[in-house]
Order: C-alpha cells, then structure tokens, then sequence
C-alpha cells in the first residue's frame, strides 16, 4: 500500500477537535537569559523569548529534516537590534531571508525597516546594506536583492498555494547554500513557525523520508523545543494541516505520470 495518499486521506479526515487538542501541548522548557535586566530592551514581546543565551539576540537555531540548523527562526528587528539582525546575518552566512510581516500591521509597527531604497544604500551600525532591485511576483510577495557590506503574528500568512510557491522561491534562492534560512515575523514564532514547519515537512516529502508514523503535532512539538510558542495560534495549526494535505495532493498529481517519485513511500 502507498504511504503518501494513506497519510492524504488522514489529514483530511482529522476532527477539529483533536487539532485544538494538539496544538494545546506544553513543554515545560524555561527562558532564562531572555529575561536578564541586559537583555530585555532587546526583545520585541516580553512572553516571546528564546531558549538561546551567548552574544543574546532574539533568535533560535531550528532543525529541519536534514540538517541541524536548517533555519534561524527571529523576532523582527527592532531600531536598537538592527545591527544585532544583520551581524547574525553576516556570521551565519544567510543567504535568503523570509520575512512573514508586514512594517505596520493594523496601526500597530511589527517590524522596523531593515533594508534601503532601490538603488540605494543604507547604514545599520557597522554594516552597509545596498538594495540591488525589487521584484513583486504577485501583490503579496516582495524580492529584494540585498547586499550586505562592512566598511574596511497573529495572523495565518496568506493562503496555501501562495505559502508553498513562497517557500519554493526561496529553495530556489538558497540554491546550493548550506547557510541557515533566515525566516522571521514580528514575534518570530506565530507565522515563522508555520514556515519552519512547511519547510520540513517538504524536505521529508521530497527526501522520501516519511514514515506510516508522520505526526504534524510531532514536527511542531519539536519546533517549540527549539523556539518558544512555534505555531502561535490554533488557526494557525489548522493551516498547516490544510496546507500539507494541498502540498501532498499537489505532489501526487505531479508525479502522476513519474511514479518513480513516490515509488518508495510505502508503509511498514
């Protein structure tokens, strides 16, 4: 028996109820550093706080499904952590950065301006950072070419097609690059982690890594491990679960005439 349609039809048989059942699981995991006097001014929510301490910014270290740290998971930068945003963007190497917010949401600011005008440069502490151009490839989504130089929410993001074609882009992006992706909101949590998320269960998806056991509550419960409050709201759970029973589907149906691509996920 194929495995991938079997998991297909148990996403879309799921009872809402069972959904609000996992989405409610805790950790018992602590925040310490993210709470010292110092490093408070740092952070953008003061319940939104990272497991992580040394050189303290607001950010996690995510696992994806074949690599340790395959995404950096962030609050949005605030006007006092600009320069902390773009040194851990140079130390790690980022090459794509997915920014699930906008500046302004609802009269409320959720995320300072961290890049210039087209064509032009701006200053964020020590860093140098030219906009090459911007692409708009549908009224949602915005591409910047951003480059780095150093002188001598509670929303659920858009709809499923459009978040998997955002998630395609920046695997087309990153390339061969093994740097971390750089995925942030306002809180770096909510819409991040349905991102995070996404983005792993493709990787098992494409990798032939799942299993007759696969568990999205799994998958986020070892996101909230690494970043506190991953998958923010319950809504936002129920869209993962929608969006990956679209994803299978629309793999099945792409492979329709390859068998070959699926060939091997079969149950055990």
């Amino acid at each position: 028996m194929e495995l991938l349609p079997s998991l297909l039809s148990a996403l879309k048989a799921q009872d809402p109820a069972t959904l609000d059942q996992e989405y409610t699981r805790e950790l018992g995991l602590t925040t310490e550093d993210g709470a010292l006097k110092e490093n408070i001014k740092k952070n953008r929510y003061k319940d939104i706080l990272p497991y992580t301490d040394s050189d303290y910014i607001n950010a996690s270290f995510i696992k994806g499904a074949s690599s340790d740290c395959r995404y950096i998971a962030s609050q949005a930068p605030l006007s006092s952590t600009l320069t902390d945003f773009w040194r851990m963007i140079w130390q790690h190497d980022v090459k794509v950065i997915v920014m699930a917010c906008r500046e302004v949401e609802i009269g409320r600011k959720k995320c300072e301006c961290y890049w210039s005008p087209v064509h032009q440069s701006a200053a964020f502490g020590t860093f140098s950072v030219c906009n090459q151009g911007e692409t708009h490839p549908n009224e949602h989504v915005v591409i910047r070419d951003l480059t780095p130089n150093i002188p001598a929410d509670h929303d659920v993001p858009y709809e499923a097609e459009g978040v998997l074609d955002l998630l395609q882009r920046a695997r087309e992006s990153q390339g061969t690059h093994t740097s971390p992706l750089l995925v942030h909101c306002s809180a770096g949590c909510g819409r991040t982690g349905v991102i995070c998320a996404l983005d792993y269960i493709h990787d098992l998806l494409v990798t032939k890594n799942l299993t007759a056991d696969f568990s999205i509550m799994e998958i986020v419960l070892e996101l909230r491990k690494q970043r506190p409050s991953s998958v923010q709201t319950k809504e936002q759970y129920q869209f993962i679960s929608t969006t990956v029973a679209f994803m299978f589907e629309r793999f099945l149906q792409q492979s329709a005439g390859e068998p070959h691509l699926y060939s091997n996920l079969t149950a055990v």
